[in-house]
């Protein structure tokens, strides 16, 4: 039986936004399976996507079993589960637990599981592994070992379409098996390039490289190697004709035990960042009612040659210039951006995987009888990286994560394992959470979404970003307030100070707090005033620090405030002196610390433009706490304005924030109105100049051209220089790698190499990785 969905897509988009959706359809389990009866489902796998099937099992009743490894165990899948089963670490000797099939198989039949769920990624295309589950009599939710060899591997796919089914049109490419850097060069050569190398057992991105060049393929085919093999447990990769403007349409199929496949129509992935997917949405609005149908069908008679059974995504990729669509590959398992799928349909994905894999039959499903496409949904994922840095991955501890509300919940899900707390790891992919939203039309999903996105706050190390185009990087970074950017931060900087002095006791003992603030024995210097500096961490903004002078007055029960703002600027001295690389550290620091004082003796802070500001509303948020962090919703008023934003700060009192030890306090405030978090810095004056020490003593007769340090948390793959071996500027001579992704280090000098790291070491931010001399 064939069904590629009666019901018109554009028949079906008139849905009201003022009436609740149902629920998601969820096809119960065949009372009637036999030797298919699943009670007990092992997720071999981690993270949101762990959470997503735990969701599915219990509206199942079903026992979900997680498993994690050590660097794992803040996330959330562990204590969502009904049972949880640690596999010990990453860097374990046995390698990665989560790519050990026999310790899988193992973990599976010691917990009794009925089933095993592979959810994305690791080994969930891997033919050994299905077998291998199937053999020790667990069932394996997804398709068969053939088919998933046949069509989850992407030269075997088109190997065998273009045998089996010469109708599916195909990409042009390599078509034989060598992975040797020579064929592969004679290959592109008359292909024509550029060309693209892609992993052959996977898929999200790893192993992907576009390769413009001859001289450039062998590094690459190395780095794509070695991403495939720790991704996906293989190293094989192929080459194929990479078409410049494009489309990225796949479509969704499910098929079950007894030959009976469907689609559940397209969804387009075409915003992608190094080559991952960023932002998918359905349907398409490229596409018309007859491509996209000519290319469901065509997915279909591709999962019918093998009687595929379970969640399957056909890939395709659609020439703009004609519309013409080419087949690209078969991801033989779910998909991370299923949700949308799930939206428009009204069809629970998962539950459709489950039900297939006890052996139902989806005839007997009404539901199926016809598969609408409602309305519009739209994805975008959420990853820890910092796009200052050119998106680098970031790891850290996310100290306040709230999910945005909505009064239509049915139309916002959140597909995440983290939460206030969690530990984002190096060792794992950056993608931390999945916001999915639905409305009626289009314009409709865009506009929630924008808004969605704006009331999720995710604050703490890492940096967070949704989207951008490669090729609109600068537009798609810049600050929604344009050129204002950094007069806004610098106002909004009075935040954290007011924060401070109002609203982060919380309640707590404070010795001091009958005393004045900026107490002196000196009492009448000049100098002795209420002084917080606070610095924007955050480099894309290039922004002075900012020294605010706090007045008080007492104003019925709300503390009004009114505060100067004046830049921080180290340029020169009292006397007009400009700071020379000659001068010691000692005395940079110094100089920079007088420049301020006399500033503050000499009047000039009354010609500094002046705000008025008090809070007007504190709700701690205890519940989220973590450790010595607090977390709170806050409402305060600068100039008549009204600014609400959520806070997570390490700062204890109000009389810790004003010591003169060095460490600075740290105020992070997500805003709603910039849709995003800025990360601040406070300081006393003597506690601002001591934390300088470090950095002016690097940039004092600093040689750091000839240095490389870690541009991230990673781990070091490979040294490729000998200590002593003379390097060029610009030459790779090692290289790293940080959530699955790889990066060249190189140097902007030449001499002898020197290195104090080896292959293996796992390396913190900042660290000095190698030098010349």
């Amino acid at each position: 039986m064939t069904r590629t969905g009666r019901h018109s897509p554009e028949d079906a988009r008139g849905v009201s936004a003022s009436h609740s959706r149902p629920p998601l359809f969820v096809a119960q389990l065949p009372s009637d399976s036999g030797s298919r009866t699943i009670n007990r489902v092992l997720i071999a796998n981690r993270g949101e996507i762990a959470c997503r099937i735990i969701a599915t099992c219990r509206k199942l009743g079903l026992t979900s079993i997680a498993i994690y490894a050590e660097e794992d165990a803040t996330s959330r899948h562990i204590s969502e589960a009904d049972e949880a089963i640690s596999l010990g670490s990453i860097g374990q000797s046995g390698g990665n637990p989560f790519l050990n099939v026999q310790l899988l198989v193992d973990v599976a039949q010691s917990a009794k599981a009925d089933a095993v769920h592979p959810g994305y990624g690791y080994l969930s295309e891997n033919s050994t592994f299905a077998e291998a589950v199937r053999t020790s009599g667990i069932i394996f939710v997804g398709p068969s070992g053939q088919a998933m060899s046949t069509l989850g591997d992407k030269r075997n796919s088109k190997d065998y379409l273009r045998k089996h089914e010469p109708r599916i049109p195909l990409i042009p490419g390599f078509t034989g098996s060598s992975q040797n850097s020579a064929d592969l060069e004679n290959a592109a050569e008359t292909i024509g390039f550029p060309i693209m190398l892609k992993a052959s057992a996977g898929g999200g991105g790893k192993g992907m490289r576009i390769v413009r060049e001859r001289s450039k393929m062998q590094d690459e085919l190395l780095r794509a190697q070695s991403e495939a093999q720790r991704s996906f447990g293989s190293s094989d990769c192929i080459l194929e004709k990479y078409i410049e403007e494009a489309k990225h349409i796949e479509i969704q199929i499910v098929g079950d035990s007894h030959g009976n496949v469907l689609s559940l129509w397209e969804r387009e992935c075409s915003v992608q960042r190094r080559h991952q997917k960023v932002i998918e949405e359905t349907p398409s609005p490229f596409l018309t009612p007859e491509i996209r149908k000519e290319m469901s069908a065509a997915a279909v008679r591709i999962g019918e040659l093998l009687h595929y059974e379970g969640a399957g995504t056909v890939e395709f990729v659609v020439d703009i210039r004609d519309s013409s669509f080419y087949f690209l590959e078969v991801n033989t398992r779910l998909q991370v951006e299923h949700p949308i799928t799930e939206e428009v349909t009204g069809l629970d994905v998962v539950a459709l995987q489950l039900y297939a894999a006890a052996g139902g039959r989806f005839k007997d499903l009404r539901n199926l009888d016809h598969i609408p496409q409602q309305g519009h949904a739209i994805e975008c994922r959420l990853c820890a990286e910092d796009p200052g840095r050119d998106f680098r991955p970031e790891n850290g501890t996310i100290q306040l994560w709230r999910e945005a509300t909505h009064p239509t919940a049915r139309d916002v899900r959140y597909e995440t394992a983290v939460q206030t707390g969690a530990v984002v790891s190096i060792y794992f992919d950056p993608m931390i959470a999945k916001i999915v939203v639905w409305a009626p039309t289009r314009q409709l999903a865009i506009a929630k979404m924008s808004k969605v996105m704006a009331n999720t706050v995710c604050v703490g190390n890492p940096a967070y970003t949704t989207s951008l185009i490669p090729t609109h990087l600068t537009d798609l970074l810049k600050n929604p307030y344009s050129g204002r950017s950094k007069e806004i931060s610098s106002l909004l900087s009075v935040i954290p100070g007011l924060i401070l002095r109002e609203g982060s006791d919380n309640g707590r003992s404070n010795p001091f707090k009958h005393t004045r603030r900026a107490f002196r024995t000196q009492r009448f210097d000049p100098v002795n005033l209420d002084t917080t500096i606070t610095k924007v961490v955050d480099a894309t903004l290039a922004q002075l620090p900012v020294l605010s002078v706090w007045n008080s007055a007492q104003t019925g029960t709300v503390s009004t405030y009114t505060v100067s703002l004046i830049p921080v600027t180290a340029d020169e001295d009292s006397s007009g002196q400009k700071s020379t690389a000659k001068n010691s550290a000692a005395y940079e620091v110094s100089r920079q610390y007088n420049a301020i004082s006399n500033l503050l003796r000499n009047g000039a802070i009354t010609e500094a433009p002046t705000h008025e500001v008090h809070l007007r509303q504190w709700q701690s948020l205890n519940g989220q706490d973590v450790g010595p962090w607090r977390t709170a919703s806050t409402e305060l008023v600068i100039d008549q304005s009204k600014i609400h934003a959520f806070i997570a700060t390490n700062a204890q009192s109000t009389y810790e924030a004003s010591s003169s030890k060095a460490e600075s306090q740290r105020v992070l405030c997500h805003l709603p109105a910039l849709g995003t978090y800025i990360e601040y810095e406070t300081h006393s004056l003597l506690s601002y100049h001591e934390s300088l020490r470090e950095d002016v003593a690097s940039t004092v007769g600093s040689a750091s051209s000839k240095t490389v340090k870690a541009p991230m948390p990673c781990k070091v793959l490979s040294v490729l220089k000998k200590k002593g071996d003379q390097v060029k500027a610009g030459e790779v001579m090692m290289v790293i790698e940080s959530m699955k992704m790889e990066t060249n280090i190189s140097i902007a000098a030449e001499g002898a190499f020197q290195t104090s790291v080896k292959e293996g070491d796992a390396v913190d931010d900042g660290k000095v990785l190698c030098w010349v001399e």
